[in-house]
């Protein structure tokens, strides 16, 4: 059998697991009892393949602790892919016991693959169906449902959410696609807001699929926050929307960051204006929580709204106008990107349609450098004349100043 019909009869399908991941873990403590408890744990996995890549192994070590049990639990899964049937069949086993359970079997259609089998929960049988889907370069989600019924209906019961470690520990993100938030806030409020947001926010952000790029301070408006996170594309945005604001660590704290909020729908959706202006990645790990991060310099975001989409000609008047200023000021450009047209795939989280834009992020030397531009004659006469063709507005420099947890820094 050539390489081209082994890759096509599902055997490799699995192969996106190989390496090393970090798990988020949210499991329903209480099956099948309509129950809405959740516990969050963490775990580390490992996956390697086994007799020629027709199957795979991967050793589950968390920080959880089954009730009863005096050491953190241990899990592993057997998948061998069945050359005669064309479908995968998985085992599971945990440190509780030992014991291998009955396999669950099924296979990929469209990126998505759901297994069942016939298993058993408290000495009952039940139905039972891993599902994965959100399969990214460095993403993955699998989940676990349970039925009583013989399949008419289902109860979730476990995610894991995985992101792929590199080899120096860190989490490798991909970009192509980045939301640009600004939050209006009720008085006084920001710091409640950022406390919570860095606390409770961020790695359970991350852990579901996105990249929690830069949150900041306005320092020309006291209630007003601006947060940035990416995506590695369209589809994967939707699956780690859906995690997020779905799971526990969301409904747990809605309410409190609500509370603080007036709006919340001044949301771009942004794609890198060309494969070489995306913003560089992180130098460095990100502060934990509570910890004493090295202070942040600002950073300037220029929001320049059009009449038309940058493509059309704005993108090369920036470029040959506009960004040779900044250096000038004391600003160091770091991104540009435009407006992403692509359909939101999750309305729940309104963004602003329909409205182009094109949308550069700086380093500055000083918090007075976007003042410096502004006031420039050259930078002034650029913006007179490009007001009488593709710009709808005077270009918005927004002065930041990061959070301590910020990625993004000045």
């Amino acid at each position: 059998m050539s390489n081209d019909a082994q890759a096509a009869d599902g055997r490799d399908d699995f192969d996106f697991l190989h390496g090393r991941w970090q798990v988020r873990n949210e499991r329903l403590r209480q099956r099948l009892a309509g129950s809405d408890d959740w516990e969050i744990f963490h775990a580390t996995q490992t996956c390697e393949p086994v007799l020629g890549g027709l199957g795979n192994v991967d050793a589950f070590l968390s920080d959880w602790r089954r009730p009863g049990q005096a050491e953190d639990f241990q899990g592993m899964t057997l998948r061998l892919f069945d050359l005669q049937r064309r479908q995968w069949n998985i085992w599971w086993a945990g440190s509780h016991d030992g014991v291998l359970e009955p396999p669950v079997g099924g296979g990929f259609a469209d990126g998505v693959g759901v297994f069942e089998g016939e298993l058993e929960h408290e000495g009952r049988p039940v139905r039972a169906r891993f599902v994965w889907s959100g399969i990214g370069a460095n993403t993955a989600h699998w989940h676990q449902q349970f039925s009583a019924d013989g399949g008419a209906s289902w109860e979730t019961n476990w995610h894991m959410w995985l992101r792929r470690r590199d080899e120096d520990g860190r989490l490798p993100h991909e970009d192509a696609a980045i939301e640009l938030r600004r939050y209006t806030l009720k008085p006084g409020r920001r710091d409640e807001l950022i406390d919570l947001f860095e606390r409770e926010f961020v790695e359970s952000q991350e852990a579901v699929g996105m990249h929690l790029i830069g949150q900041f301070r306005e320092l020309d408006d006291p209630d007003r926050y601006t947060w940035v996170r990416g995506f590695p594309g369209h589809a994967l945005r939707v699956e780690s929307l859906q995690g997020f604001y779905g799971g526990p660590t969301w409904r747990r704290h809605r309410d409190a960051a609500n509370a603080t909020l007036i709006d919340s729908d001044d949301v771009r959706l942004l794609k890198p204006a060309r494969a070489d202006t995306a913003l560089p990645a992180a130098a460095r790990e990100r502060a934990p929580f509570g910890g004493d991060g090295e202070p942040g310099g600002s950073v300037c975001i220029g929001v320049c709204e059009l009449n038309a989409p940058a493509q059309d000609g704005f993108l090369e008047r920036f470029e040959r106008e506009f960004a040779p200023q900044l250096s000038a000021a004391g600003l160091q450009l770091l991104g540009v990107y435009v407006s992403d047209d692509t359909p939101n795939g999750y309305p729940r989280l309104p963004v602003r349609e329909g409205e182009p834009a094109l949308v550069w992020f700086a380093r500055c030397a000083d918090d007075e450098a976007p003042l410096r531009l502004a006031a420039q004659p050259a930078w002034r006469a650029a913006v007179a004349d490009a007001l009488l063709t593709e710009l709808k507005a005077a270009p918005q420099l927004l002065r930041l100043a990061p959070t301590a947890r910020s990625e993004l820094r000045g």
